[in-house]
């Protein structure tokens, strides 16, 4: 049917210059001119419509093809979001493979698939339970450092305490005085050491890690960075303010160390 509308502008010109041909056999040269000017007309129309309809044609075969063109777009586009997180996630697990060869121990590696979501509390949720031999207890941490510690565990998934929840206390050292306290979370981002020495040396940029006293962290894991460092309320001890080595907001993968 299609191609019948597009061969009919062309038939009826043909038509029109048969008749044209026969009637100048018959009729003299005023008559045919005459004749030639009633056919003018319409066959100015006929061939005027004829590439008005291919040019709506063209028309629609652009908006179609400009269509395709941005489908195929968006498809990359999104193809591209894809390669680039996955090229993050490659660098966030090289880095806990990288850190877990190094140290020789046994680790189970783990992603985050939950946050505690009241905000009341600094836990996570892992994707690792009893059936990867994991247990209440047992040490998180990142390529980075100190995460927490598992808190419940479930067949598939466990909850981690974060080291900035104010539930959690590590023991801890800071490197390079040789200075020992307690470490608290106060429920946001922060970590707080408390009870040092009023004769602490400890500064800014001192490096903290655990003591080993506790009996659950094991000693020499890096906690944070010394941010700052003053007297308690009571006056008695010193406290400092301590920046943790890993984001808490911002943790996705970790690696849980089997006892």
């Amino acid at each position: 049917m299609a191609k019948s509308n597009k061969n009919f502008p062309f038939a009826v010109v043909l038509v029109s210059v048969v008749s044209f041909i026969i009637l100048s056999q018959i009729f003299s040269n005023d008559t045919r001119v005459k004749i030639l000017n009633i056919f003018r007309t319409p066959l100015k129309l006929i061939s005027g419509s004829h590439y008005a309809l291919r040019d709506i044609s063209n028309y629609k075969k652009i908006l179609n093809e400009n269509k395709i063109l941005k489908e195929n777009i968006d498809n990359l586009e999104n193809r591209l979001l894809q390669l680039h997180e996955a090229g993050l996630e490659n660098i966030r697990l090289r880095g806990l493979l990288d850190f877990r060869e190094s140290e020789k121990r046994r680790f189970v590696p783990a992603m985050v698939i939950a946050r505690d979501p009241t905000g009341l509390g600094n836990t996570i949720v892992i994707d690792k339970g009893k059936n990867n031999d994991i247990h209440k207890d047992m040490v998180v941490i990142s390529g980075n450092g100190l995460v927490g510690r598992v808190r419940e565990c479930g067949w598939s998934i466990s909850r981690v305490l974060l080291i900035s929840d104010r539930d959690s206390v590590v023991g801890a050292t800071i490197q390079r005085t040789r200075d020992e306290g307690a470490i608290a979370g106060n429920g946001r981002s922060g970590l707080l050491m408390k009870y040092l020495e009023l004769s602490s040396e400890a500064a800014k940029g001192d490096k903290v890690i655990t003591s080993g006293f506790s009996g659950i962290f094991e000693k020499g894991i890096l906690i944070g960075e010394v941010a700052s460092v003053a007297k308690d309320a009571s006056g008695l001890y010193l406290n400092a303010v301590v920046t943790p080595k890993v984001d808490m907001t911002r943790i996705e993968d970790v690696l849980v160390i089997r006892k």
